[in-house]
């Protein structure tokens, strides 16, 4: 069984002590659209909680930033289960019921505001203990965000053995396409949004030989060169670099059918490194992959007898893809991959051996044995280019291999559509013999699919393919033919030219050797940190936790508008976290099942 190459050197460390594990931080950003009941209604958000707890990819970094984490059922169900890998973490930013467990609280009397009734849904997860929390509250907000507890998570986390402190802020910008932002619109708010969170890191005055990150959603488009570029002059941060493995997109209207298919594709979830937190010869990559879940659910539930064309079947696990940083890993050894494989088929009739075609936008079966069949792109989920294994009874997408805007649309009558909007998603795919468990090239296959009326199986009216029977005995047979793989990251239906604005600089980075200069500055050993702790029976328990609630004060830690807590925060000492194997980012780059055996991979 021929496997597909790793990135083998992707954890390999260029440093003169191997101990010093601090050179192997990965950090992931994620917004998984747990979002609020009032928004979604009778979306069956609990499943899709329940499949993102199976995501292997989730648990591979060592600090997460999770956002929308809104809605309490599925966003308890999601941070029990990752308590598993991450025992340690923030509180949810502006949950009230444990605002206790912050060492500071800026801006509280935002949150308590009665039209604030909705939390932040952003938090930090790690592998290593978090030192300090606070949580901030932006002042700035318009539209739907002004009933959101919004603002970021700062979280000082000890990294490593040798408890190196990594400083982390979580963040999920003011949205775009909310009506009410009128005073100021939502560019101007995002640039408060991101002069608070400076300002804030600034009086820190966190020590230039320690790592900062910023990361999350930030509704910043990559590919608006205006806006990006003004970000990072505000965030003071070094530029993206995406590693070629990467997917350009982290909000995929294409392929994702959980955004919203009228808006372009867009680049919007970062893991930022700070310009004056970056230690000499470091090299850092971001990643963004378009993770699946393990099996299809239903936007509105299994439980939804009757038919609704919005319950469709789904394999996306939010409508953002999760953006993977990989800090200090030598850019020689990151070697080029695709972003994934598009497999091609055909399709034969099992018993004439005639070609299924296209004419006219309409599939038909041909007529003579010598015709060309058409090449099809057939997924089952959303994104073609994430190849995945092929199962009996499962929905699939059936797309024109030629003209890859067109979609198989959801009519009796068999005919190819523009548009992701026009797909038919019930179409089900059922093996008739073979039944291995993923489907082979030249499996004899039926198809299924679902209309207003009921079930229906597919033959042919006139020659062209039809839903047109009940009975099963007369449904059309067909062998699935894999004609040929090419490398996915060709795979486009949207060009970032096509999004308003140049492209710019490489979206995949520098080539190997090339980059930004690197910052003067040595990586020193680990320092203390600075508070009143106790060391006892492995704890340490921190005291003087203070709330900040002066709106017009300038950010200062060192004169702080006190309450404070009695009850300490305590954090367990490190867990042993074994240097960083390969095994550990298989899940990133390789699709979960792997053979040449198996169709779709």
């Amino acid at each position: 069984m021929k496997r597909l190459f790793l990135l083998v050197f992707l954890i390999v460390c260029q440093t003169n002590d191997d101990d010093d594990d601090s050179y192997q931080i990965t950090l992931m950003s994620y917004n998984v659209m747990l979002l609020p009941s009032i928004l979604v209604f009778e979306r069956d958000q609990i499943t899709r909680a329940h499949l993102l707890t199976k995501a292997k990819f989730l648990r591979t970094s060592d600090i997460l930033c999770l956002q929308e984490v809104f809605q309490k059922r599925p966003s308890s169900i999601l941070l029990s289960a990752l308590a598993e890998t991450y025992p340690y973490s923030t509180p949810v930013l502006g949950d009230e019921d444990d605002k206790n467990e912050w060492n500071e609280i800026w801006n509280c009397h935002i949150s308590s505001s009665p039209l604030k009734f909705v939390s932040g849904g952003v938090t930090i997860l790690s592998k290593w203990p978090i030192a300090y929390a606070v949580e901030y509250f932006y002042k700035h907000a318009c539209s739907a965000h002004s009933f959101v507890r919004t603002g970021f998570v700062y979280a000082k986390i000890l990294y490593g053995h040798n408890k190196y402190p990594v400083h982390v802020f979580g963040t999920h910008l003011q949205p775009n396409d909310y009506r009410g932002c009128y005073l100021y619109g939502e560019d101007k708010i995002r640039e408060k949004q991101m002069h608070e969170l400076n300002s804030f890191l600034q009086a820190r005055n966190i020590s230039s030989n320690e790592l900062v990150f910023i990361l999350g959603d930030f509704n910043i488009n990559r590919y608006n060169v205006q806006q990006y570029e003004n970000m990072l002059e505000i965030l003071h941060v070094h530029g993206q670099y995406l590693h070629s493995s990467s997917i350009p997109f982290s909000w995929d209207s294409s392929f994702n059918a959980m955004t919203n298919s009228r808006h372009n594709n867009q680049l919007l979830d970062y893991v930022f490194l700070h310009k004056n937190h970056t230690p000499i010869n470091t090299h850092w990559f971001n990643l963004i992959t378009d993770r699946m879940a393990s099996k299809q659910w239903r936007l509105l539930g299994e439980n939804h007898s009757f038919y609704n064309t919005r319950n469709i079947p789904l394999i996306e696990l939010s409508d953002h893809y999760p953006v993977i940083s990989f800090f200090n890993l030598s850019r020689q050894q990151w070697s080029r991959r695709p972003s994934g494989v598009i497999t091609y088929v055909k399709f034969m009739t099992a018993d004439t051996n005639l070609p299924v075609i296209i004419v006219d936008r309409e599939l038909r079966i041909g007529t003579s044995i010598n015709q060309t069949g058409t090449l099809f792109i057939l997924t089952n989920n959303g994104t073609p280019r994430r190849h995945r294994c092929l199962r009996s009874e499962q929905h699939i997408l059936l797309i024109d291999a030629n003209k890859p805007e067109f979609y198989l649309s959801n009519e009796k009558l068999f005919r190819m559509k523009f548009g992701k909007e026009h797909a038919n998603r019930y179409l089900k795919i059922i093996q008739l013999d073979n039944l291995s468990n993923c489907i082979q090239t030249n499996s004899t296959i039926i198809f299924q699919s679902r209309l207003s009326t009921g079930y229906y199986y597919v033959n042919s009216q006139f020659s062209q393919l039809c839903s047109c029977t009940n009975d099963k005995k007369q449904v059309q047979r067909f062998r699935l033919i894999e004609v040929e793989r090419k490398n996915g990251s060709t795979y486009r239906t949207t060009s970032p030219k096509e999004l308003g604005s140049p492209l710019g600089p490489s979206i995949f980075g520098p080539e190997p050797g090339a980059g930004p200069e690197p910052v003067k500055r040595e990586l020193l050993a680990p320092t203390s940190i600075s508070r009143t702790t106790t060391d006892t029976a492995s704890k340490v328990v921190t005291t003087n936790v203070s709330i900040i609630n002066d709106s017009t004060a300038p950010v200062n830690p060192n004169n702080l508008l006190a309450c404070c807590f009695d009850k300490p925060r305590e954090i367990v000492s490190s867990v042993t976290t074994p240097v960083k194997e390969l095994n550990d980012y298989m899940e990133l780059i390789v699709p979960d099942e792997e053979s040449d055996d198996i169709l779709l991979f």
